[in-house]
């Protein structure tokens, strides 16, 4: 058994002894205590689980039901549970540590710290504090190195795997309106699809203030039939964040590259600077500056710079539901490289909303809606107009925690772009079901 399991189980005992000291007259719970003190909560989960639909409300129940979740290794129903107890009792500094406890398990080191020095600051006995330094400590030590990441599967449907226009025919201007009709592969084209995906994340301190960071991540899919849209994307971060206080700035070259149908379409290079600032304990400011270049492996006339600079707020509130939202804005511009094609370069500007909510037994609603409008800096010389392209997104989904670390998402995704040149206006819906891995 390890140090941290001994603190953890020190820890258990004494919020028990606290917590318990009345005598309840309940035989349920009065069973289930008597269950956590043999050191067998799976059975007291056993017990009480059934009883979530009634009992639910109950904060003796509900502290019972959430001690022994975290215990038995289902941390996330523990946060249910507790965070009801501290609905209607918030000055319940033994549920708040529990729940600090239960974070830490499910890999959320900043709530744990965040709740473990929220109750350090209150008047408990000094034996709390020692068990809550202790936890403190390992977080600490634990936050010198971070690796966190994850690897997803999928399938799902996508009714337009190439974002192409749904007409068959369209007029070109600069041949006197000619009718001509499109390749099959040039127009809207349906299929079922697997995905894999995976992200590695990387944070080193080097100092109380100064730490080195990096990503890597990738995603494929593989489309059934129409494989010559299949898209692979790989992703790489690495930089370094200054922190201190409310604030924090990171500085990182961002890489990508982009293949369509196991050839390179896209290569990446470029680089974001970012400040964050804690507006309280519960909602942040964010402002960022990107540059990236854009290189066209086979097409190098639409090679470009882009610039993009943007600001975002993101808030958590309390309660039952503990609603997470967040919005961004951003403007920027995409400058070709050649000089003689403005029409391939625009400006663009956009805005993001986006939230969730947690639902009761691991389930967990989400959604985000966005809208980004480009104008493109000149005459278009086959449609002889100047390219306007007003894009809407829309994902709405749900996650359920199968167990610790294992995640099943559904979500649907819509696109449409409605756009003022006929072949660039299209509208697409990805639905897909996925198990994650966390780590």
């Amino acid at each position: 058994m390890t140090s941290a399991s001994v603190l953890v189980r020190a820890t258990i005992a004494f919020f028990l002894a606290f917590y318990f000291s009345a005598v309840f007259a309940d035989a349920l719970t009065d069973r289930a205590r008597r269950l956590l003190e043999q050191k067998q909560p799976q059975q007291a989960y056993d017990l009480l689980l059934p009883q979530e639909g009634a009992r639910a409300g109950d904060a003796e129940f509900d502290y019972l039901l959430g001690i022994a979740a975290i215990d038995a290794g289902h941390p996330e129903r523990g946060v249910f549970a507790l965070e009801r107890v501290l609905a209607v009792q918030p000055n319940n500094h033994v549920a708040r540590a529990e729940i600090a406890r239960a974070y830490l398990a499910l890999g959320e080191r900043d709530s744990a710290r965040r709740e473990f020095e929220t109750v350090r600051q209150q008047q408990v006995p000094p034996d709390v504090k020692a068990a809550i330094d202790q936890y403190l400590s390992a977080i600490a030590a634990s936050d010198v190195t971070q690796v966190t990441g994850f690897v997803e599967l999928g399938a799902g449907y996508d009714t337009n795997v190439n974002a192409a226009t749904g007409s068959s025919q369209l007029a070109v201007p600069s041949l006197g309106g000619a009718i001509f009709t499109l390749d099959p592969t040039a127009t809207r084209r349906e299929d079922s699809f697997t995905s894999l995906a995976g992200a590695l994340n990387v944070t080193h301190k080097v100092s109380r203030e100064w730490a080195l960071v990096g990503t890597a991540a990738g995603a494929q899919k593989w489309n059934t039939h129409a494989d010559q849209f299949d898209t692979m994307t790989l992703d790489g971060t690495l930089g370094a964040r200054w922190s201190s206080g409310d604030n924090a700035i990171t500085l990182a070259g961002q890489f990508q590259d982009f293949e369509l149908d196991n050839r390179r379409f896209r290569e990446t290079q470029g680089g974001i600077v970012q400040w964050q600032h804690a507006l309280d304990a519960r909602s942040q400011g964010t402002l960022y500056a990107q540059f990236a270049n854009l290189h066209y492996p086979t097409q190098d006339i639409r090679d470009a710079n882009r610039s993009v600079i943007g600001a975002a707020y993101g808030k958590v509130f309390s309660g039952s539901l503990s609603p997470v939202l967040f919005v961004s804005v951003y403007g920027g511009t995409e400058k070709p490289q050649a000089d003689d094609v403005p029409f391939l370069g625009d400006d663009l500007y956009g805005v993001r909303l986006g939230g969730q909510l947690r639902l009761a037994l691991g389930w967990t609603l989400f959604g985000n809606l966005a809208f980004e409008r480009r104008d493109y800096g000149g005459e278009d010389p086959t449609f002889l107009v100047t390219r306007r392209d007003n894009q809407s997104d829309a994902t709405a989904g749900v996650s359920y925690l199968l167990r610790p670390a294992i995640t099943l998402i559904g979500q649907v995704a819509y696109t449409s772009n409605d756009s003022n040149i006929q072949i660039n206006q299209f509208n697409r819906t990805v639905s897909t079901l996925s198990l994650r891995w966390s780590f």
